[in-house]
This record gives structure tokens, C-alpha cells and sequence, in this order.
């Protein structure tokens, strides 16, 4: 299931809907934790993700997202 369908409102895609900043997502090799929900600057609509094992934080378009195919991972607290 992926977490980045692709939605259209007049001629601009709709940012995708995706999970709430601080939940976790995989692509199957890696474990990401979402920093940013989909923000616009200027042209540009983009969410922020950190990788668990570097800590690198990373911004996606919705096209990228998308082809990752993100899953989301479930917590226990």
C-alpha cells in the first residue's frame, strides 16, 4: 500500500496524504521517521524525511515519494 497516491484538483496535483510528523515509514531497506509534512515554497511542494541510520534529513516531492512506494511502520509505546 503505498502512502503517496496521486490525487488532481484543477491542473496541479494535490499533495499526497501522508502520515503525521514523528510516525515512521520503509521502503523495505531503510527506516525513516517523517520531520515535515507536504510544505510549499515557492513552486515547490516537498515533505522531509530523516533516515534512522544516518540521520540525514532529506526533502521529497510527491513524485519521489511516490516511487519509493513508503509503508508505513507500526509502534508500540
Amino acid at each position: 500500500m503505498s502512502l503517496a497516491p496521486s490525487l488532481r484538483l484543477g491542473s496541479r496535483p494535490a499533495p499526497p496524504v501522508f502520515p503525521s510528523v514523528g510516525s515512521y515509514v520503509t521502503d523495505g531497506r531503510r527506516l525513516l521517521r517523517v520531520v515535515s509534512q507536504f510544505a510549499t515554497v515557492g513552486d515547490h511542494v516537498f515533505a522531509s524525511l530523516e533516515d534512522c541510520h544516518t540521520l540525514e534529513v532529506h526533502a521529497y516531492a510527491p513524485g519521489e515519494l511516490r516511487e519509493m512506494r513508503l509503508r508505513p511502520v507500526r509502534t508500540t509505546e
